[in-house]
């Protein structure tokens, strides 16, 4: 997509420059006003919907996530060899192939993107208006749903007792993963940061 919205911005740019100072005078009015409306308008849109979606792919990255230094506690931990937290262990197993702060973070389905981009955008506002409060705490409630959909039925999952006698508990959210599993993020008092300023 990236790609289609820099060639579309270099054809309108050239498009309009031949049209307004080479042709102008040889194309008809009807024609002339038509090509600048491509020009003006519908390419500019095709790049327009080209960068939003590059923008929207970006932030589901690890990078998107670490470019703001109050991630920076939670980066280290989930790239920690060494670490045992949640995170740190499918990070390092690579349980999740790729964009693992937003596979974990997002709820499935299109509410959950629509929800996750929310959420996006109010912790990127209360970033750059230096807003947030110390320690960070994740707000809202973090569904079984998360988890289960990728070890539920899974062998290994089902190889555990207290998985199948929990499971309508599960499926409720009366016990959490978490319960037994352990938090998948450091607590505040084993964060390590990297000079943090606001």
């Amino acid at each position: 997509m990236r790609g289609i919205g820099l060639a579309t911005t270099v054809i309108a740019i050239v498009s309009l420059i031949l049209i307004e100072f080479i042709y102008r005078k040889r194309l008809q009015r009807g024609t002339y006003h038509l090509l600048l409306l491509i020009g003006l308008f519908i390419l500019p849109m095709i790049v327009i919907m080209s960068t939003t979606a590059t923008v929207l792919e970006e932030t589901k990255t690890i990078s998107s996530c670490a470019s703001c230094h109050v991630m920076e506690p939670f980066i280290n931990d989930m790239t920690n060899a060494n670490s045992a937290t949640l995170a740190a262990r499918h990070y390092k197993n690579k349980w999740i192939a790729d964009h693992q702060c937003y596979s974990c973070h997002t709820t499935y389905g299109v509410h959950g993107t629509l929800a996750a981009k929310r959420d996006g955008f109010r912790h990127w506002l209360l970033y750059v208006t230096g807003t947030w409060e110390d320690p960070i705490q994740y707000s809202g409630s973090y569904p079984n749903s998360n988890c289960l959909a990728c070890h539920a039925g899974t062998q290994k999952f089902e190889r555990v007792k207290s998985h199948n006698a929990l499971a309508p508990d599960l499926a409720t959210n009366r016990v959490g993963c978490f319960t037994c599993h352990g938090p998948p993020h450091p607590v505040p008092s084993e964060r390590v940061s990297i000079g943090r300023t606001r």
